[in-house]
């Protein structure tokens, strides 16, 4: 049995998993709206499938929450296209914080599923 755990990060507001998901995609690189949404579908293996209204709402919030702020689109290359250019979109210090937090307290679930043998363990 493992000795008891305890929470690596003090208790906070959980993201919801469409937060978690944006934050964690903006992690890798900037990208504009449809790209965040094409690339939160297959990183959550389709458990979050916002629609792309939604999604615009989603980035609003967290600019306002200060964790995403807009950032330049790049000189060439993914950019451009025609038609309305691409609002691009760049995690923030303090979305990088928040994401962090997150992953801990995920992670410290896991950790306790797992010492529990809800998954990973024997009686999975």
């Amino acid at each position: 049995m493992l000795p008891q755990l305890e929470c690596p990060v003090p208790p906070t507001q959980p993201l919801s998993p469409i937060d978690f998901h944006v934050l964690l995609v903006l992690a890798e690189k900037d990208l504009y709206g449809y790209a965040i949404l094409k690339s939160v579908i297959r990183e959550s293996g389709g458990a979050v499938e916002p629609e792309i209204g939604s999604l615009y709402r989603v980035l609003s919030r967290l600019m306002g929450m200060g964790l995403v702020e807009e950032a330049p689109a790049p000189a060439e290359g993914e950019g451009t296209h025609r038609g309305r250019p691409r609002r691009y979109y760049h995690l923030t210090e303090a979305g990088a914080r928040a994401l962090e937090a997150d992953a801990r307290r995920l992670e410290h679930a896991l950790l306790l599923a797992k010492e529990r043998q809800i998954v990973g363990g024997a009686g999975a």
